[in-house]
């Protein structure tokens, strides 16, 4: 039952703004910066095989009872730049007019093997259990794009990107947004490993392996007789 998080960071996409003026200084802007969310509930699938389940976690086959479910979070961010560029002298520096960022929930599910008939006490344990992983999914999902909101109006109100050519001094300014992002995202996986693995603990299987116990008997002689 131990979750999948996959952290996957989009790269950035830079669309160049206004034609270079002839000064070498940055130019003046007044940086916009745009964010949108996209956190949907997470999906229920029922029709992963409890094999599947285990082969996923690596698990050994005697451990088949403890893969009832599993919960999948993949997180996503995608940013643009609009920029006014000035350059001179064979050099260039690029500044943000308009900064966007999207971060979503590009894959957000929970899954319960489809040997355990939906309605059931097991059902109701194993829903149960992969919801708390569902919900510390969701609350560092916020938090971290709350972060990187932050960190990327904090970046934009002095942001300048320096080159040789214009090209390269919006590239030296895309650069410096992700190293400004990227650490909001970090932190998330961090918190999510260690607050699954405070779920994940040897009493919380012990105590899985325990509940409804007729239709875990019913189950084991189901898989025995297969």
């Amino acid at each position: 039952m131990k979750p999948v998080v996959i952290l996957a960071a989009a790269a950035a996409s830079v669309v160049a703004g206004t034609a270079a003026v002839a000064q070498p200084d940055c130019p003046e802007t007044s940086p916009r910066v745009e964010v949108s969310l996209h956190d949907p509930e997470p999906t229920l699938d029922l029709g992963t095989g409890m094999d599947a389940l285990r082969a996923e976690a690596n698990a050994p086959r005697g451990a088949a009872l403890r893969h009832l479910g599993s919960t999948t979070s993949r997180v996503e961010w995608r940013s643009e730049i609009e920029a006014r560029i000035a350059s001179a002298d064979g050099r260039a520096c690029a500044r943000p007019e308009r900064v966007s960022l999207n971060v979503r929930h590009a894959e957000f599910g929970v899954r319960i093997a489809r040997e355990v008939p939906r309605g059931s006490c097991l059902f109701r344990e194993t829903e149960a259990h992969e919801r708390r992983h569902v919900a510390v999914n969701r609350d560092t999902f916020r938090r971290a794009a709350a972060d990187a909101e932050a960190a990327t109006r904090r970046w934009a109100a002095s942001a300048a990107g320096r080159g040789a050519t214009e090209q390269s001094a919006v590239a030296a300014l895309q650069e410096a947004l992700r190293r400004a992002i990227v650490p909001a995202f970090e932190a998330m996986q961090a918190a999510r490993e260690a607050a699954h693995r405070g779920i994940d603990r040897p009493e919380e299987y012990e105590r899985l392996g325990q509940v409804c116990p007729d239709e875990q008997k019913a189950l084991g002689e189901r898989l025995r007789g297969r």
